[in-house]
């Protein structure tokens, strides 16, 4: 088993890795049809430069990856770092990729000077079990907010920042007063 970064030289196997993923596991996947062109632009797009996919390899094939990104807060300085994506096709696991995976992820960690990650995890039980292996870490049921910013995401609805009077005013309950359009807080 060998480890490689996301790279245009083993882009395409990494896009074959995904189709036998979403053949395999669909409802695993967070979307419906393979962007494979959009794949190639990102590689080189510097927005994604700060995301980092991590491979498992089997020879020139992929078995699996981890994808995170490192980031920091300026108010305290923390130096943290999100999962954004742990997947293992379904005949490797149980063989140690995922565990490797994030062995890798952490040396990653440590080199930049990482506080702490975070991840959201998966809810089915071998996700649990898995992740109930971790030492020192804390696992918690916080729920998820996730909203879709893009206008075309909200289906005809007018994407307005202030949509509840109440909330802009400030009066929403146990809430400071809120910035008015164009202010910063």
């Amino acid at each position: 088993m060998k480890f490689e970064k996301l790279c245009r030289e083993n882009a395409k196997q990494y896009i074959e890795y995904l189709k036998a993923a979403m053949e395999k596991e669909p409802e695993m996947m967070t979307a419906e049809i393979l962007d494979e062109e959009g794949i190639l632009r990102r590689l080189e797009d510097p927005f994604y430069g700060r995301t980092t996919s991590v491979l498992a390899m089997d020879g020139e094939c992929v078995v699996g990856r981890i994808e995170y990104h490192f980031y920091g807060c300026m108010q305290d300085g923390a130096r943290m770092a999100y999962v954004d994506w742990v997947y293992v096709l379904p005949e490797w696991r149980r063989k140690g990729v995922a565990q490797q995976l994030f062995a890798r992820f952490e040396e990653d960690c440590v080199a930049h000077e990482i506080d702490q990650y975070y991840l959201i995890r998966a809810t089915n039980p071998a996700a649990d079990r898995f992740y109930h292996h971790f030492e020192k870490a804390e696992l918690s049921e916080t729920p998820l907010l996730r909203k879709m910013c893009q206008k075309e995401h909200i289906q005809g609805l007018e994407c307005v920042a202030f949509h509840d009077p109440d909330r802009r005013e400030g009066r929403d309950e146990g809430h400071a007063p809120l910035a008015q359009e164009g202010e910063l807080r």
